[in-house]
C-alpha cells in the first residue's frame, strides 16, 4: 500500500473532510442581505472578539478582504506602501489600481520584513504635486518569504511612526494563525497595532466550517490549538 503524500505545492489545495461537508449541509442559514444568517453572524462576532476588534466582516476570499481595507482608507490617486513580495502586489490581479485607483509603492524587505526606518523614508512629503501616503500594508506570515513571522517589536516601532504621521495600517494576516503557533504571540496582540486586518480560516476551506468555529473560538482563549493549514 502506497503511503499517502503531503501536498506542499500550496496551502490552497486543502480539501474539506466529511465532517466539514456535513457542517455545510447542516448549517443554520438565513438571509445575509438583511444580516439574518445566524452562522455568519456568530462567526463574525467570534472573530471580532478573538482579535479584539469592534466588528468583523465575512468575505468569500482574502483578496476581497484586503481590497475592502484598501478602499476604506484611500482615495483615487493615493499611494499604499507594501513590501516588494507582498501578496497584495503579486497575487491580487492589480486590484488596488482597478478598484481603488491607488498606486503601490514597494519596499524591499529582509525576508518580507520592512523596517520602521525604511517606511519613514518612503512617506511622501505634503507637497501638492506629490501623491499622498495613505496606508501601510504588512503581511504576517509572509507568503513569498517562506512563511516569515513578522517580529512584534518591529510592528510596534512601525505603528509608533505611523501614528505620528497619521497613516493607518492594514495587516494581511491570511496566515496569522501560523504566526501564533510559531511565535506564541496571540493574534489579538498582533491585531491591536493595526486599524484593520484580514485573516483566513484554513484559507480556501474557510466556508466549509463556519458552523464549527463558534464553539472552537469560544474555547480558545490563550491555549495553543494546532491549526491545519
Amino acid at each position: 500500500m502506497r503511503p499517502s503524500l503531503i501536498d506542499l505545492r500550496s496551502d490552497t489545495v486543502t480539501k474539506p473532510s466529511d465532517e466539514m461537508r456535513r457542517a455545510m449541509a447542516e448549517a443554520e442559514v438565513g438571509d445575509d442581505v438583511f444580516g439574518e444568517d445566524p452562522s455568519v453572524n456568530r462567526l463574525q462576532r467570534a472573530v471580532a472578539s478573538l482579535l479584539g476588534k469592534e466588528d468583523a466582516l465575512f468575505t468569500p476570499t482574502g483578496v476581497m478582504a484586503n481590497q475592502i481595507a484598501i478602499k476604506c482608507h484611500t482615495q483615487a490617486g493615493d499611494e499604499v506602501i507594501v513590501e516588494r513580495d507582498a501578496h497584495i502586489l503579486n497575487y491580487e490581479t492589480g486590484a488596488p489600481a482597478m478598484l481603488s485607483g491607488v498606486q503601490l509603492l514597494t519596499i524591499a524587505g529582509t525576508r518580507g520584513v520592512i523596517r520602521a526606518d525604511q517606511l519613514e523614508e518612503a512617506i511622501r512629503p505634503p507637497a501638492y504635486y506629490m501623491t499622498r501616503t495613505a496606508l501601510v500594508c504588512l503581511e504576517n506570515t509572509h507568503n513569498r518569504a517562506g512563511g516569515t513571522v513578522y517580529p512584534l517589536d518591529e510592528i510596534k516601532r512601525i505603528r509608533g511612526r505611523m501614528i505620528r504621521h497619521n497613516i493607518p495600517m492594514h495587516l494581511d494576516g491570511a496566515r496569522l494563525w501560523n504566526a501564533w503557533m510559531a511565535s506564541g504571540v496571540h493574534p489579538r496582540e498582533y491585531a491591536r497595532y493595526f486599524d484593520q486586518l484580514n485573516t483566513e480560516l484554513l484559507l480556501n476551506s474557510i466556508v466549509n466550517i463556519i458552523e464549527k468555529f463558534y464553539d472552537i473560538f469560544a474555547a480558545m482563549d490563550d491555549r495553543e490549538i494546532q491549526w491545519r493549514h
